[in-house]
């Protein structure tokens, strides 16, 4: 009788063995728990791009900053052209203010002639210049103009002008024309229009 016993205790501990291998089994070759998430910032977190992707929180604001065209002096040769940039609301990005500019840029309208370029430059001061070799290409650096754009790699501090020009050893007109910047987490890119580069129409008085 004891052995009849025993021998069913012993039956049913070997059933709730059993058991609990399967289930250690089952869970080992479950999906891992902790799944990383592919982004680890907070949804109510206070940015404007994610690895390069504008988020929705991003708020385009066209008139950010003050793109004046400062003139066009003929030399006899060439003309050159020079812009100002400002931001009338220096900041860190909230309460309707903008943060330093990083840089900006332009596209050019089609009937313009990219080799009448004969130099660029960008300066704190409209009298010392930083020369550069003149580009048209797309600006990976954003994504609210994606067509090639001849780009300033240069920006704003504070409520301080800074000046930009170009070059060209052929008259153009004055007109509208289409201009991105990049700025800041929290002011980003946006396109606007400024005085550019035009053909036909008015000519510049030399």
């Amino acid at each position: 009788m004891k052995t009849s016993n025993l021998l069913f205790i012993a039956c049913i501990a070997s059933m709730l063995l059993i058991s609990c291998k399967k289930e250690v089994t089952t869970t080992n070759n479950s999906a891992p728990i902790n799944d990383a998430p592919i982004f680890d910032v907070p949804i109510n977190s206070d940015f404007s791009m994610v690895e390069g992707r504008p988020c929705a929180s991003a708020v385009c604001n066209a008139s950010a900053y003050v793109v004046t065209l400062e003139g066009v002096t003929y030399s006899g040769t060439s003309w050159e052209w020079v812009w100002s940039v400002r931001n009338p609301n220096p900041g860190n990005g909230t309460n309707g203010t903008s943060q330093d500019l990083s840089h900006w840029g332009m596209q050019f309208n089609p009937c313009f002639n990219f080799a009448s370029i004969v130099s660029a430059g960008y300066s704190a001061d409209n009298s010392t210049w930083t020369n550069f070799n003149p580009n048209y290409a797309v600006d990976p650096s954003q994504r609210c103009l994606t067509a090639p754009v001849f780009k300033f790699n240069y920006g704003t501090s504070g409520g301080n002008k800074s000046y930009y020009k170009i070059v060209v050893n052929q008259i153009y007109a004055v007109a509208s024309c289409n201009g991105y910047f990049k700025s800041g987490n929290r002011t980003g890119c946006c396109t606007f229009a400024f005085p550019g580069f035009s053909c036909g129409g008015g000519q510049i008085e030399e």
